[in-house]
């Protein structure tokens, strides 16, 4: 999709409003952080990743949460091979 838009000045900086068709389009939201590109082409608007760190990722973890199902039977598999020295 193509379409226009207008650069503002806001304070000592500038901004550009973003069409409502392209954020769907895009999937971007107001106050989301995204990563901006200079390019031959233009500028390139991607959505900024987040990257967790371990100790984040094991804080969301309940570690009450039940032991899913498929890695429950996996644990109870009879040992094959040299797993059973």
């Amino acid at each position: 999709m193509e379409t226009e838009a207008t650069i503002r000045r806001q304070g000592n900086s500038v901004g550009i409003v973003l069409p409502q068709p392209i954020l769907r389009e895009m999937g971007f939201m107001g106050g989301q952080t995204v990563s901006l590109q200079a390019t031959p082409e233009g500028l390139l608007i991607k959505p900024k990743r987040v990257r967790y760190t371990a100790a984040e990722l094991n804080a969301l973890c309940d570690p009450k949460a039940p032991m899913p199902s498929d890695l429950d039977e996996w644990d109870r598999m009879p040992r094959v091979g040299k797993e059973q020295e």
